[in-house]
This record gives C-alpha cells, sequence and structure tokens, in this order.
C-alpha cells in the first residue's frame, strides 16, 4: 500500500503581452426571453451553460429563459479559441459586463416609464421589481422600446496587458491569474506483477469561486481519469516510424473498471479574475495525477518511478530498487 500527494499551480487565460480580447452581446427578446450572442466554442467544459447562469444571475430571470447562440462566427461575436482555460475568464468577463450594462439600461427605462427612482428598481423575479410591484420582463422591454432605450448590449472584455520579458527577465507578470489544487491518493502495488491500482483518490481544487459547481465537479473528475491513463497506461507505440497504438483498443485508455471512486473537494476563496471571482478550471485538474501517482508507488516499495506511464515492467524495477518486495 502507499499514500501519495502532489500539489500544482497553473496559469489560466493566454500570456499578457498577446492582447487577449473577448466580447459578448447580450438582449431581450419583446416576449421577455434573454438572449446571449457569443462565439465561445463549446468543447464539452460547459463553457456555454456557464454564460447563460451568468447573463441570468445578473439579469434576475430563470435560466430556462435564456437562450445562447455560440460558436458560429456569423452570428456571434468574436470570442478566441477554448485554449489555456480562459473561456470562462474571458467571455464570461465579457459577458458579465454586457449584462450589467443591460440591466442598468432596463432599470432606467422603467424608470423613465412610472417616474420611479432608479435606486428604487431592481431586476429579480423575471422583471423589475418597483415599490408598486414586480413589473414582468416584456413589460419592461416594452417600456424601453416606448421611451428610447435599448434592450441590448454588446461588451468586449480585454485582458490585462504587461510588458514582454526580455532577456533580462525583467517583466510583470506574464499571465492573469493561477489555478492551485492539491491531490491524495491511495494505492495498492502488486510487487510480483508491477500492477497498480488505485483504491481511493481525493482531488481538491480552488475554483474562486464555481460558477457551475455541478460542471466544475464533472471537469475535476474527467481530468483525474485522464490523469490515471497518462500515469499508468497510455503510451504511443511506434516501430520504425509506424504508429502501432492508433486505435482505443491498441491504446489503453482507462475505463471505469480501471478508476477508484473520485473524491473532489471544490474550494471557493473568492480571489478569482473570472466573472464573479472564478478561476479557470478547464485543464489543472490534470497536472497533479501522475506526481501523485509516483509518490504513492515511492511510498510503496521503496523507489519512485521517474518514466511515464508506469506501467508494469517500471514499477517491478522500482521494487527491485526499494528492496521492498
Amino acid at each position: 500500500m502507499g499514500l501519495g500527494l502532489a500539489c500544482n499551480v497553473q496559469p489560466y487565460g493566454r500570456v499578457a503581452w498577446m492582447n487577449d480580447s473577448a466580447s459578448a452581446w447580450v438582449g431581450c427578446e419583446r416576449d421577455g426571453g434573454v438572449v446571449v450572442r457569443c462565439g465561445v466554442p463549446d468543447v464539452g467544459g460547459g463553457q456555454v451553460s456557464s454564460l447563460a447562469q451568468i447573463a441570468a444571475e445578473v439579469l434576475g430571470v430563470p435560466i430556462e429563459n435564456v437562450t445562447v447562440h455560440f460558436g458560429d462566427s456569423a452570428r456571434t461575436p468574436l470570442a478566441g479559441r477554448t485554449t489555456a482555460t480562459r473561456q470562462l475568464y474571458m467571455s464570461g468577463n465579457a459577458v458579465l459586463s454586457a449584462a450589467r450594462e443591460l440591466r442598468a439600461q432596463l432599470v432606467a427605462g422603467v424608470a423613465k416609464a412610472t417616474g420611479c427612482a432608479e435606486h428604487d428598481l431592481t431586476l429579480a423575479e423575471g422583471g423589475v421589481l418597483t415599490p408598486e410591484g414586480v413589473v414582468p420582463l416584456a413589460e419592461v422591454v416594452a417600456m424601453c422600446l416606448a421611451n428610447g432605450v435599448a434592450i441590448n448590449a454588446m461588451k468586449t472584455y480585454f485582458a490585462p496587458t504587461a510588458k514582454p520579458v526580455t532577456q533580462l527577465i525583467d517583466s510583470e507578470r506574464i499571465v492573469p491569474d493561477f489555478t492551485f489544487g492539491a491531490h491524495a491518493a491511495y494505492i495498492e502495488v502488486d510487487t510480483r506483477t508491477g500492477e497498480v491500482r488505485p483504491l481511493r483518490y481525493v482531488a481538491a481544487h480552488d475554483v474562486g469561486r464555481a460558477i457551475n459547481p455541478l460542471s466544475v465537479r464533472g471537469q475535476i473528475e474527467g481530468a483525474v481519469v485522464q490523469g490515471l491513463g497518462y500515469a499508468l497506461s497510455e503510451r504511443i507505440v511506434y516501430d520504425e516510424a509506424v504508429n502501432l497504438t492508433g486505435a482505443f483498443y491498441q491504446y489503453a485508455i482507462p475505463t471505469a473498471a480501471d478508476c477508484p471512486e473520485i473524491e473532489v473537494k471544490v474550494l471557493e476563496s473568492g480571489e478569482g479574475v473570472g466573472p464573479f471571482n472564478a478561476r479557470g478550471i478547464g485543464e489543472p485538474p490534470i497536472g497533479p495525477c501522475a506526481a501523485t501517482i509516483a509518490s504513492a508507488v515511492e511510498d510503496a516499495v521503496g523507489a519512485r518511478p521517474t518514466t511515464l506511464p508506469m506501467l508494469a515492467e517500471r514499477v517491478l524495477k522500482c521494487v527491485d530498487e526499494g528492496g521492498r518486495a
């Protein structure tokens, strides 16, 4: 048996001298529905659902009333690539800014139509809450149009910039922010065969603020499964430049039977630079996995694997070196 621990710190968002930006449009339909347009490519990480949640939170409407158009540059403003764990940070901040501007416009429209002071009005319960009651969003839209107030807003979020690194390494921070994590694993090593079997795995990450807690947990769990494959079984084998592991039946990715139950600890420090102080969590959870398993193997057999993946023959070599057979 062996217990391993590893920690990591990983940036999210692209380096500061790339002048990164993302744009989003948020508007209301006449029936009170909310539309978000953002060119974010959703690659399965919940990017689009997070944008819908941000707009719903700011505008005080149910999330089912929010429609998101995404991924088509003919219909949406540009949001850049889904790389560097940047989309929630960049597009999320763009949607947050546009939704806040739209919120102010809707409140101003109701103030014009009713004579109420703007500070007495707020968006909630699918409309604008006034001293006399709730004005449904469809009526709010009609008031705005009748009083020449726009019912949509477009914003571009520009990432912080810094001067490039020079040969003297004289620079400001080159990335916007960092995500922090710590993983622990309890494993069993068969000292006769070299098989490593994870029995328990815990992954903790500070996400700043979990915009979608279920999506955050799924992202971390999926990354850990990928990391276990990277650590224990996945390798590409070539024979005279011919890839012999070109299919999943040859390239050994882990299945549900190969993975322990993964315990996820989501920490919310509120210190991120994303919307509502969120941090990026797309890529950071995969970082500590291999080091965690290697530390656990070392704890179990007395020697640390230094080559990935940690195949049985490599673990057996560690058993011999550690002298704990």
